[in-house]
């Protein structure tokens, strides 16, 4: 019996916490540990449980509604809680427990009654108690997913960002999205990738981490290659003169190109601004033209450009379902 007293009280009061934290916390960002050893749990379960637990504390003695709520029981005196939990402890060392619960018996045995007690105390101290972790995790999410407008220009923020916020959050949040930058105006997310000595660039769709939290692959949308041979070939028959290195990108069928980590050698990042007025009146202008069907723009500020991408059924292949792979892209 106190083998399981413990299990309940770990796995209640610091396992779960740290799951129930990690789980709606990573709503809004990629926290920095997935795969965690039990030291990692309980540590992490005891450093978010300590405020809601305090919280949790003061609402059920203190609050009204919480009094009753969830789980309503009568609610007694504290000597009365005592009672119960002296007979609750009474139990849990006792050589026989089944003896001292007799569920046959009628009016139930004074054991019985303080267990039931118990146990509805506990499912309504719980319930709060995570209501809190919950509500603790939302407000952390929501105060790092902030990091971009606030940074700078608070300083009991920056102290948290700083102390709190961004030592517990993936540095591939940082580094693969338009986390550090303000929401407005709008940024695109950019990588120029060197795999097996050639060079890709697009727009980073997502990205995939492995249990320890390292990169362990990227997907990118509108990708190109760049035709390394034939720029050489063309400096070479420029005679030192000045080539145009953008007219050597070649678009890679298909909206969505995975990338494995293994296979990337070097990895740079950018982060264009996307003027959406802009692009606001080019989607106007192409619905006042009759734009065939599938017609849509694409931005790269301060340049624009118009692709079409029509179905097969209007006798156009399309690539918009194709998934292709640095391992067999040429």
């Amino acid at each position: 019996m106190i083998a399981l007293l413990t299990t309940y009280l770990v796995l209640a009061y610091v396992l779960i916490p740290g799951v129930l934290f990690r789980t709606f916390a990573g709503f809004f960002v990629r926290l920095r540990l997935f795969q965690l050893t039990k030291t990692q749990e309980a540590t992490i379960g005891c450093l978010v449980a300590f405020l809601p637990l305090l919280l949790a504390n003061w609402t059920v003695w203190k609050c009204p509604f919480a009094k009753q709520h969830p789980f309503t029981y009568a609610y007694g005196t504290v000597g009365d809680y005592k009672r119960d939990y002296e007979l609750g402890f009474g139990l849990v060392v006792a050589e026989d427990p089944a003896r001292l619960l007799d569920p046959d018996r009628e009016p139930k045995t004074v054991y019985e009654r303080a267990v039931s007690t118990i146990w509805r105390r506990q499912l309504r101290f719980l319930s709060w108690y995570y209501a809190f972790i919950i509500l603790e995790a939302v407000l952390f999410g929501s105060l790092a997913n902030q990091y971009g407008n606030w940074w700078g220009r608070n300083l009991i923020y920056d102290w948290l960002a700083r102390k709190i916020l961004l030592p517990k959050i993936s540095e591939w949040q940082l580094l693969l999205t338009d986390f550090a930058f303000p929401k407005t105006p709008k940024r695109e997310v950019q990588a120029d990738v060197l795999c097996d000595g050639i060079l890709y660039r697009g727009t980073v769709g997502d990205y995939f981490l492995d249990t320890a939290g390292s990169l362990s692959g990227m997907l990118l949308k509108n990708t190109e290659r760049f035709r390394r041979k034939d720029y050489e070939f063309a400096c070479d028959r420029a005679g030192g003169g000045t080539v145009d290195h953008d007219e050597f990108w070649r678009k890679i069928p298909g909206s969505n190109f995975y990338i494995p980590a293994e296979k990337i050698s070097n990895l740079n990042v950018r982060f264009p601004q996307l003027d959406e007025d802009f692009q606001a009146f080019i989607n106007q202008l192409l619905s006042e033209i009759d734009a065939p069907s599938g017609t849509t723009a694409t931005f790269d500020a301060p340049d624009a450009s118009v692709t079409q991408t029509t179905d097969s059924a209007n006798g156009v292949k399309s690539d918009s379902d194709r998934i292709d792979s640095a391992e067999s892209a040429d």
